[in-house]
């Protein structure tokens, strides 16, 4: 999974390489001096590898990067190799939560879709606790809408992206199988309502494809 994870996002995930330049665009307009920025489910380091190279790297600015999957953090080591900034690659299960210091930017693309519901707020919290005042919380998922008809017309037009990229109907059908019970997406507005339920005082849309959405939130 890991040697193909990347060619997989490309190629399902709406305007993937788009939204991981607005991530590193907003993360690198909040970066301080002397603070950390982490990519929470950092999979393959790509991401972090762009944080890496979009940071001064004589301001002392740390990067990590937290995945559950010793493959992936393998993989993340070897994208980030000749990084110019070193990049700290940590083993953790964001469902049991996360240890999060001195932050002044933290994303999180397409992972929390995957932690369970009832672990979600206190997840936030962690992060919301970790970043300094006026740090930013950079979080992009898959999202449903509360329109069962709007839901369908996402769905599918979600599908014929795939299609369009080269997926089966069968490799639709059984990606999708796969992925239920496991990936749990939430509206847009159930996720504002998080954001805030973590305590962080300001948060918007920055990005919105059907059934993808953007999310910036401020200490």
């Amino acid at each position: 999974m890991a040697n193909v994870f990347a060619d997989m996002l490309e190629r399902s995930v709406p305007m993937y390489q788009e939204c991981q330049s607005l991530t590193v665009r907003w993360c690198a307009r909040f970066a301080k001096p002397n603070t950390a920025v982490y990519d929470l489910g950092c999979s393959t380091g790509t991401l972090l590898l762009k944080l890496a190279q979009a940071v001064d790297k004589d301001e002392g600015i740390a990067i990590f990067g937290i995945d559950n999957s010793q493959a992936m953090l393998e993989k993340s080591r070897e994208t980030c190799r000749e990084s110019p900034v070193p990049c700290k690659l940590i083993e953790a299960d964001l469902n049991q939560g996360v240890s999060i210091q001195n932050a002044s930017a933290v994303a999180m693309n397409y992972t929390l879709q995957f932690v369970a519901p009832e672990n979600r707020v206190q997840l936030l919290k962690n992060v919301y606790e970790g970043l300094l005042p006026e740090g930013a919380f950079v979080l992009i998922e898959k999202i449903k809408s509360g329109v069962p008809e709007l839901d369908r017309a996402f769905i599918e037009f979600h599908h014929q992206l795939k299609r369009d990229r080269g997926y089966s109907n069968l490799e639709i059908s059984k990606k999708r199988e796969a992925l239920e019970n496991v990936l749990i997406p939430w509206t847009a507005e159930e996720n504002r309502n998080l954001i805030k339920q973590a305590g962080f005082p300001a948060a918007d849309i920055f990005f919105k494809w059907n059934n993808f959405a953007g999310f910036i939130a401020l200490k």
